[in-house]
C-alpha cells in the first residue's frame, strides 16, 4: 500500500493506493485505472469517468499536469516526506531578520550543498543531514539569501542547533 500527500493550490490530498485498481482519496474510495499513451500523456479512468491526462515534472517533487485541457500545478510527496517537511517546518520558527531553520533530529552533516551568500529557491536542499542511518535532506523554507551558521560537514549536531537562516 502506498500513501502520498498532493498539494494544488492551498488544497491537501490524501492518496493512498490499496493496489492495482482501487485508492482512497481523502478517504473516499475510487476504483482507477492508468493507460500510458506516450511518455508524459495517460488516459486515467476513475469512477467510470474518462480523463486525458499530460504529466511534466518540474522540480522537488512537483508537476504540471493538464486534465481535460485544464492546467494544475501539482506538489506530491509520500506520506512520510510529508510528515519530515511539516515537521521541519514546525522547527522552522521566524526572525526579523528573515527565517530560522533548526536541526529537527540530532545527526551528523552529511554535505552543504550551498554556499554562504547564495539565493536559495523555496524547497532548494541546502543540506543533508543524517540521523539514524537514513540520509534528511534539509530544505528551504522560503526562498532569499543563506546564511549558513558554524555547521560543517561531518559536525555532529543537536536537535534544535541552528542550522542555517534566510534573508
Amino acid at each position: 500500500m502506498s500513501e502520498f500527500v498532493s498539494r494544488i493550490k492551498d488544497n491537501k490530498y490524501s492518496i493512498r493506493f490499496v493496489d492495482d485498481s482501487h485508492l482512497y482519496l481523502n478517504k473516499v474510495a475510487y476504483r482507477y485505472s492508468v493507460k500510458k499513451i506516450s511518455p508524459t500523456e495517460f488516459v486515467l479512468t476513475l469512477n467510470n469517468k474518462t480523463y486525458l491526462c499530460s504529466v511534466t515534472e518540474n522540480q522537488h517533487s512537483s508537476f504540471e499536469i493538464v486534465v481535460n485541457s485544464n492546467s494544475l500545478k501539482v506538489t506530491s510527496l509520500s506520506l512520510i516526506a510529508d510528515k519530515a517537511e511539516e515537521l521541519l517546518k514546525s522547527q522552522t520558527r521566524a526572525h526579523s531578520a528573515g527565517m530560522i531553520v533548526n536541526a529537527p533530529m540530532p545527526g551528523l552533516i552529511l554535505k552543504i550543498k550551498k554556499q554562504n551568500g547564495d539565493y536559495v529557491e523555496r524547497g532548494e536542499t541546502v543540506m543533508i543531514l543524517e540521523a539514524m542511518k537514513m540520509e534528511n535532506e534539509i530544505r528551504a523554507p522560503i526562498s532569499g539569501n543563506l546564511v549558513l551558521n558554524s555547521v560543517t560537514e561531518g559536525k555532529s549536531v543537536e536537535k534544535n542547533v541552528k542550522l542555517f537562516e534566510i534573508i
